[in-house]
């Protein structure tokens, strides 16, 4: 059981990372056909496309009854998307990239960090009024996180018009497709990275079982793994062209996502509250969230750093932090 398990666990992580590396490529296409910003086409489209599989991963969690695996899943994928945009910052810690980074990030940051203090909140009350079967910490969660878009989509408008007129000649498309077709492509490849996500939550389910690995494990740290791998690759090609605000954008903008995704399953858990009946293990998930994305709150309002050492303590800090977070939760 084991085994096939594992089996249908790797391949429906390779599919779904397939299918959202082929999301990402439309989403960037359709964002410069239109008049998406930059930080918002990060913050939006991409972050979105690369986050369908966290997506379909906790729904799927939650239509089996294992609120463990989904809010793992939510909140590991905040955890390894802030470890990977940090262990790509020593990798490319000559070009001290995050001493570049805008300061509009500090609103989705700060949403990301109440967004880390409720989910802890309500996993140490794990009580709560509840409104058609689905907990109130649910629906904050998602008011917060439109309200949050909102205001930096609208921030993100207002600095556009700010901006000096220049004169233009008509954009030259970047693709012969129609942005009908891609429309279609892209949900085409969002399909697929549902059953592929779907997969991975059962095989997850059943691993978990059978190895006799703690859910929480299981969710936070594989599923969440696989199902960040397309974010990583994203992140990766930002910082490769010394683009910081579009991998920093996508992060925090899909780390918002990957909450919100936990309330989607909160509504399809019919067995009660997924906040009551996840495991304590979820606090120490939610904790080193709120760690991890504060690391990133500091590089956003760092302005120098005279050394290589004094630059990448940070990024050290943080990548010490999930290491230290994976050998408890499998251990402990």
């Amino acid at each position: 059981m084991a085994l096939i398990s594992i089996s249908i666990f790797i391949a429906a992580a390779i599919i779904s990372v397939f299918a959202a590396i082929k999301l990402s490529k439309y989403a960037d296409i359709i964002s410069k056909e239109t008049k998406m910003g930059g930080m918002l086409a990060g913050m939006l489209l991409l972050a979105v496309a690369t986050s369908l599989p966290e997506l379909t991963a906790s729904i799927s969690a939650g239509v089996i009854g294992s609120p463990d695996i989904a809010i793992g899943n939510g909140v590991g994928s905040i955890l390894f998307n802030i470890f990977v945009l940090f262990l790509f910052d020593i990798h490319f810690r000559q070009k001290r990239l995050f001493l570049g980074v805008s300061s509009n990030h500090i609103y989705t940051g700060v949403i990301a960090l109440l967004l880390c203090v409720i989910i802890g909140f309500a996993l140490l009350v794990r009580s709560g009024p509840d409104f058609l079967g689905v907990s109130l910490t649910s629906f904050v969660i998602v008011i917060i996180y439109i309200t949050g878009l909102t205001i930096v989509s609208r921030k993100q408008h207002l600095e556009m018009e700010e901006q000096e007129p220049v004169q233009f000649s008509r954009k030259k498309s970047v693709t012969n497709l129609s942005l009908k077709t891609l429309a279609w492509r892209f949900l085409i490849f969002a399909f697929v990275i549902f059953i592929s996500g779907s997969a991975l939550t059962v095989s997850g389910d059943m691993l978990a079982e059978s190895t006799g690995i703690s859910a929480t494990a299981v969710g936070s740290f594989l599923i969440a793994l696989a199902t960040s791998l397309p974010d990583a690759v994203g992140v990766y090609v930002a910082l490769k062209v010394a683009n910081i605000n579009l991998a920093v954008g996508t992060i925090l903008g899909s780390n918002l996502f990957n909450v919100a995704s936990i309330s989607t399953a909160d509504v399809f858990y019919r067995s009660g509250s997924i906040w009551e009946d996840a495991g304590p293990q979820n606090v120490v998930t939610a904790a080193a969230a709120f760690s991890l994305t504060a690391s990133v709150m500091l590089i956003l309002n760092r302005k120098k750093s005279r050394t290589t050492i004094t630059y990448l303590m940070p990024s050290l800090t943080a990548v010490a932090i999930y290491i230290g977070y994976g050998v408890y939760i499998f251990i402990f």
